[in-house]
């Protein structure tokens, strides 16, 4: 299939591979791969691309990888008037040269336990397979009304029971981890999380409980947040227990995340419990997301919480090797953080036995639902986890109403005691925040009931109600991602966000799976490969005319790898008339490659490098193909030493195979 435009500098296209997403196949001028809200906008406006365009990208992605290929399972239901919603979105850009809202055009996914008016609403169970709700809850709402088009529905535990992996009864099998399809998605938004980390949309929506953001954020190197209890609506939300529920926001990087929670945070005068955010939304959450966001910032490193004997050294490892970047970047860390009282307080500690109660209250808002109660659902024996089938009946058979419990007035004392306690914490010691490890152990293999699970750092979050953002720390063997979570005060989200940029545009952890690469015929695998240094020339930036270099190529390797991990190698002629030991006209480093459709370059994300004055530097190179398919890398234009500017263009040679 042939583009529809020659290749040049500025066009990045990918092949839109099945009929049932357009008539016939058609190149769409956008690398959707971990392109960011900023990027898709710049291209929307320049005209480089249409929502349509991207649209079918991150669809043509699903239809290759979710049921195909690595079999992720993370989808439930594709919305089939994606398409026609882009393009509504796309006539009316045309029309007023305008964006029609901050999420303009920008896919997302929702986790099936959030009501879709043109979609069904499982919560991953068979019982409620064909379930069409009247109207889409609140946040579903608040999205479309800032342009985003909802693409698909992601899988989910059932009814959102189970934290490290995802299974439930409406499609049948786990949600596989993209960095490694034989272990887990982390639950029970592991739909939403994957949906993320395999580019099948740009934000997505979980529901957190207990641990149902964080979890999936930290093993699939996203970004996830757990709000404060009542910062986002629960309209239309299949509950859990109303006292923990949340509805939070994932994407792969923390402006994306920050820019979502900006369109679904605030009041809902259909919630009642979201009444307790007025006066705590700020104007913006992206606002703070600056360069030296972490300057000042004071974080206390919760080591209590992960101790030796009770977690995996490769994780202690990772979150050393976290603060010491965090305190490079400007963070003040107090080092160790204890809190005497806290295990005390949480030893023993039960939640709330309130499903059956709080599913029949969704239920009675939902007429046409086709259960009454949560007890009928049981009953039907339609649901189906087995593992799943004593805790639900357990539930269902709870011997006193949720308003009636014994047991919940001495809970919510705890809960309280133990909201004190952090409060007094964090003001005795001036915090920003508190860090520690999402997990302090690997993800466990899909099915793995025996494999101890070490600790998870759960509970804090959801007992106080606190908001917490895990954001990706690195990975540990086999190529599993682990992530850094940032506790903070009640309606502390900017701070939160204000860290994790810093953090994450400190380290770059977040990179793409190996199992979802682009797809083979697009413009973006034309760069995966190997390619030989062919020539250098310096390019006058004012004409565009190239003249050789006068120290040209002697010998160089550039290799784009699939996963988006990148490795240079260039040697100059002239190097035998340098003095010895010099490493002028050799350069050698690696790290990761990232497409800007938007300016038309390649960046070169540098982790290491020979010269080590240039490791973490992201260096732009601006690309062109010629008719025999060599690929130019331009660097930006830069004063010489004769006081002329110029650009060093490298010419490469793919090398077959």
């Amino acid at each position: 299939m042939r583009p529809r435009h020659p290749l040049s500098i500025t066009s990045v296209c990918w092949l839109i591979v099945t009929a049932a997403i357009t008539p016939a196949a058609a190149w769409a001028e956008f690398a959707v791969e971990e392109a960011t809200i900023e990027q898709i906008h710049a291209a929307y406006l320049s005209g480089k691309t249409t929502a349509h365009e991207v649209t079918a990208a991150y669809l043509a992605r699903i239809e290759a990888y979710d049921q195909q290929g690595p079999m992720l399972n993370a989808i439930i239901t594709v919305n089939q008037q994606a398409l026609a919603q882009a393009d509504a979105l796309d006539a009316r850009l045309k029309a007023t040269g305008k964006l029609s809202g901050p999420l303009h055009g920008i896919p997302f996914v929702a986790k099936d336990n959030i009501d879709t008016g043109d979609l069904p609403t499982s919560g991953g169970s068979a019982s409620l397979a064909d379930f069409q709700p009247q109207r889409d809850g609140t946040s579903i709402e608040r999205i479309r009304k800032a342009g985003g088009i909802l693409i698909a529905k992601a899988s989910l535990a059932e009814f959102a029971n189970g934290g490290f992996d995802s299974i439930n009864s409406r499609s049948p099998g786990y949600v596989r981890n993209p960095y490694n399809t034989a272990y887990a998605s982390g639950g029970s938004s592991g739909g939403t999380g994957v949906a993320m980390a395999a580019n099948f949309a740009v934000v997505g929506l979980g529901t957190d409980t207990g641990i149902s953001v964080r979890a999936p954020a930290s093993i699939n190197s996203v970004v996830g947040l757990r709000v404060s209890h009542g910062l986002v609506s629960l309209d239309g939300v299949m509950p859990l227990n109303v006292f923990w529920d949340t509805v939070g926001p994932m994407a792969r990087t923390v402006r994306d995340t920050a820019a979502l929670l900006e369109a679904i945070a605030g009041p809902d005068a259909r919630d009642p419990i979201s009444q307790k955010s007025k006066g705590h939304v700020p104007k913006s959450y992206t606002a703070g997301l600056k360069p030296g966001s972490l300057k000042g910032k004071r974080l206390g490193v919760l080591r209590q919480i992960v101790p030796a004997d009770n977690s995996d050294p490769r994780v202690v490892a990772l979150m050393d090797q976290a603060i010491a970047d965090l305190r490079k970047a400007g963070a003040e860390i107090i080092d160790p953080f204890a809190i005497p009282e806290l295990p005390e307080l949480t030893k023993d500690w039960k939640g709330f036995t309130r499903l059956r109660d709080d599913f029949d209250g969704y239920l009675a808002k939902h007429p046409t639902a086709p259960y009454k109660s949560f007890k009928d659902i049981v009953a039907s024996k339609k649901y189906l986890a087995p593992r799943f089938e004593t805790a639900f009946t357990n539930q269902a058979n709870y011997e006193y109403p949720a308003d009636k419990d014994p047991t919940t007035p001495a809970k919510q004392q705890r809960s309280e005691e133990i909201r004190q306690l952090f409060l007094k914490a964090f003001d005795g010691a001036k915090l920003d925040a508190i860090i520690y490890p999402q997990f302090n152990f690997p993800p466990k293999k899909n099915g793995d009931t025996y494999t101890p699970l070490g600790r998870d750092q759960n509970m804090y979050s959801s007992i106080t109600g606190f908001p917490a953002l895990v954001v990706p720390m690195g990975f540990v063997d086999p190529g599993l991602p682990m992530g850094m979570q940032f506790f903070g005060r009640p309606w502390s989200e900017a701070t939160l966000f204000e860290i994790g940029y810093g953090f994450e545009q400190a380290t770059h952890h977040r990179v793409p799976p190996p199992t979802t690469p682009p797809l083979k015929d697009s413009f973006a695998s034309t760069f995966i490969g190997t390619w030989k240094l062919v020539a250098i020339a310096d390019r006058d930036p004012r004409t565009g005319v190239e003249t050789p270099a006068e120290r040209a190529a002697a010998d160089g390797q550039l290799v784009y790898a699939a996963n988006g991990r990148l490795s240079v190698q260039i040697v100059r002629t002239g190097r035998e008339q340098l003095p010895a030991g010099t490493a002028d006209g050799f350069s050698s480093y690696f790290g990761r490659w990232e497409l800007l459709p938007a300016e038309g370059c390649m960046v070169h994300h540098q982790d290491g490098n020979l010269n080590q004055a240039r490791i973490g530097e992201a260096a732009k190179r601006y690309y062109s193909f010629d008719a025999r398919g060599h690929l130019s890398l331009a660097t930006p234009p830069s004063k010489r030493a004769d006081g002329k500017e110029a650009s060093s263009v490298f010419i490469w040679e793919r090398i077959p195979g």
